[in-house]
């Protein structure tokens, strides 16, 4: 199908940083990729590119098409693979997920086992790194990651599924909604996500941007311990919004929007080789889990 070949030469654009690198990985000509490109953005009725500098770069329209081109793609993907019910599914394998990816995962993996008996799935936990680790050294099968993989081999299988924005997070008992974050950043005991990790080094790019300078009194691994922290008054905290955790309706907590925070955390798939059908079908129910989740919250924000 042209769409789908499109779309993987859209993404390995994205992955790899250039229109050349791109025509590389997928074995086109440059001319190709941008003739691919073009048609792609007709399609898609609006730019992608931007095309100011020497070097095209995906603009806030071509980055926002990522994820959603992602998800075609596995889907596409997973029906490929044939992971066909009347057939069934069965086996054991393993699959390792960050703390906050935990939740998602299991629930997901239940959906799965409900509908193949047979598939028997152990989960672990684990830290990006590690976990990337055990999946090419097939100590595991797949695992639920931030995104440590660009331009590296290992990202040729990953999936991304989903994206976790900077936020400001709060006590209650000290923050509205609405309120100013700079105030908030300058005035209140300031909790750091670990700066020697990826999250943490965005975090900290995050407030130089904004030109405050907290008044740091811990340095946590942790976001699950932030939490708790914050919910205490112990201090505020910028952390990703974590989107399987229901903070708006936790009665303790305030989250709000940080100003000029570009990044946002990636969470995604790492498969290894060993039973692909398997891991293609619990990628397919990741991917299906988060396509009806937006389509109900479609449909309640037009009913609404």
């Amino acid at each position: 199908m042209s769409e789908i070949r499109t779309l993987r030469t859209f993404l390995a654009v994205e992955r790899y940083g250039s229109l050349a690198a791109a025509a590389n990985r997928m074995a086109l000509t440059q001319a190709a990729v941008g003739q691919q490109m073009r048609a792609l953005e007709e399609e898609c009725h609006r730019p992608l590119f931007d095309r100011s500098r020497r070097m095209i770069q995906l603009n806030a329209a071509g980055r926002a098409l990522v994820p959603h081109a992602s998800r075609v793609v596995a889907a596409y993907d997973s029906l490929l693979q044939g992971t066909d019910l009347d057939q069934g599914l069965a086996g054991a394998i393993t699959i390792g997920a960050t703390v906050s990816a935990m939740g998602f995962l299991s629930n997901n993996v239940l959906a799965l086992k409900a509908r193949f008996p047979a598939l028997s799935v152990r989960l672990i936990l684990g830290n990006s790194f590690e976990l990337v680790r055990q999946v090419l050294s097939a100590e595991i099968d797949a695992a639920l990651i931030v995104d440590v993989l660009r331009d590296t081999p290992a990202a040729q299988r990953w999936t991304p599924l989903y994206e976790e924005p900077l936020v400001l997070l709060a006590s209650t008992q000290i923050a509205a909604p609405g309120a100013d974050t700079a105030d908030l950043l300058n005035s209140q005991p300031f909790i750091r996500f670990d700066r020697r990790s990826l999250t943490g080094a965005n975090v900290e790019r995050a407030l130089r941007r904004m030109h405050v300078k907290p008044n740091e009194i811990l340095e946590v691994n942790s976001i699950a311990a932030i939490i708790e922290l914050v919910r205490q008054n112990v201090g505020i905290s910028v952390v990703p919004r974590l989107k399987h955790i229901g903070w708006s309706h936790d009665s303790l907590l305030e989250t709000l929007a940080l100003p000029n925070a570009k990044w946002e955390r990636v969470i995604g798939m790492i498969e290894g080789e060993r039973q692909p059908h398997i891991t293609s079908a619990v990628r397919a129910q990741l991917v299906q889990s988060l396509e009806d989740r937006a389509t109900g919250s479609m449909s309640r924000t037009y009913q609404a």
